[in-house]
């Protein structure tokens, strides 16, 4: 990049900003501004200032990702109709690493950003999305918190049902642990005493009222519950207050569940509304779930004029390390991209693979794990997440589907 440029360090609170005419020559020393409307003016004066004096009249503004903080600061932008380019703070403090001596500060941080603009290649000036796409994101980014939440809670519960009912998750299939019967069962019966004290036929009739299957299946479980019971040793007294805790944690566990399944419902009704959704569903191991989700994270295609700014977005890019004759592009992925769609993308080809249709995507996997110098499984994975990504960015550009 070359030309003026004013970097902006976002951060809580206060914003540090600076004019560049040039890469060897600051306009001003850095300045501070609030987010308010009053300091905003200030800064479109000096944004006017050095126009006038370069005699350049779109200058771009440059500052960090920083989570929620450059949020008001970028809606600002947004309002002007400045341009502007977001970039990583990972970008960022790897340029900060080559100075001799990387002190980090909010002055300082202007001139790094201002370096980063000069001298890192491929930046791009963000595009903002249609309102549809960025309510999306913003769902599939609340989907994701509350996955979060729900992953925690499922810890709790398996070390209280660790304690109270120890191997009660063996009379279930992988993961059904979480559904409505075993839930149910600890729930009335959360001891093994508890399960021991009540018949058979009790229990039975009592599941068949709370939950909807059929009296073959309840009667088998109950029957292996109680085996278990038989035998299993407590590591607390039926009245103990592990056994209270361990309702209570079921109780949390539910809302939480019933939090995400209406989160993903919402997320997969909006997505629908897309007309990329049918197109990403199409392909082998995407189904409604992760389609949605992919679908909120890419946005807006259009806004990619070339397939590697998008593959930059994702942080699916090559790190490029050199040395002397070794070219070390393919060595690892530089990460700094949206990590919510590259993590996506990685499920959906761990499941594609899974799936061992003999599609491309599949096939293309396969060699990666099977060439002259063999890639090990996650990094096939992430090669594969690479060459999906390309394929979406063209089957979104055409409205083609996926052909395997």
């Amino acid at each position: 990049m070359h030309g003026p440029v004013i970097t902006v360090d976002v951060s809580k609170g206060i914003n540090h900003y600076q004019g560049f005419e040039n890469y060897e020559k600051a306009y001003t020393k850095s300045k501070k501004i609030k987010n308010t409307k009053s300091d905003f003016e200030e800064f479109m004066e000096y944004v006017e200032k050095l126009k006038v004096k370069t005699n350049v009249e779109d200058i771009p503004i440059v500052f960090e990702a920083t989570g929620v903080y450059h949020r008001c600061f970028q809606a600002f932008l947004d309002d002007s109709k400045i341009p502007y380019i977001i970039i990583s703070p990972l970008i960022s403090a790897r340029f900060r690493k080559l100075e001799l001596h990387s002190n980090k500060t909010d002055p300082l941080d202007c001139k790094n950003i201002a370096k980063v603009f000069y001298l890192q290649e491929n930046l791009y000036r963000f595009n903002k999305m249609d309102e549809y796409y960025i309510n999306l994101q913003k769902l599939n980014r609340y989907y994701e918190d509350q996955l979060n939440h729900l992953r925690k809670q499922k810890v709790g519960f398996k070390s209280y049902l660790d304690v109270v009912f120890p191997y009660f998750d063996k009379c279930f299939d992988k993961g059904k642990i979480y559904n409505d019967l075993p839930l149910e069962i600890l729930m009335k019966y959360p001891h093994p005493e508890l399960v021991l004290q009540a018949s058979e036929d009790k229990m039975v009739e009592y599941l068949l009222k709370k939950c909807n299957h059929q009296i073959g299946y309840v009667r088998n479980v109950v029957k292996k519950v109680r085996k278990l019971a038989e035998d299993v040793y407590s590591g607390c007294d039926k009245n103990g207050i592990e056994v209270q805790l361990l309702k209570q944690t079921i109780i949390n566990l539910r809302y939480q569940i019933k939090i995400c399944d209406e989160a993903i419902e919402t997320i997969i009704q909006e997505a629908n509304k897309s007309p990329n959704f049918e197109a990403v569903k199409s392909i082998v191991g995407i189904g409604d779930n992760l389609a949605a989700r992919i679908i909120a994270e890419l946005g807006d295609v259009t806004r990619f004029k070339k397939k590697n700014q998008l593959i930059s977005y994702a942080g699916l890019d090559p790190m490029i390390r050199q040395s002397g004759n070794i070219n070390g592009e393919h060595l690892s992925i530089s990460k700094k991209g949206n990590k919510y769609l590259r993590c996506l993308l990685y499920q959906a080809i761990s499941a594609n693979y899974r799936l061992k249709k003999n599609d491309r995507l599949y096939e293309f996997n396969q060699k990666k794990r099977q060439q002259t110098v063999p890639l090990k499984p996650k990094a096939a994975n992430t090669a594969t997440a690479h060459k999906l990504l390309v394929i979406i960015y063209g089957m979104c550009k055409t409205g083609s589907l996926y052909e395997s």
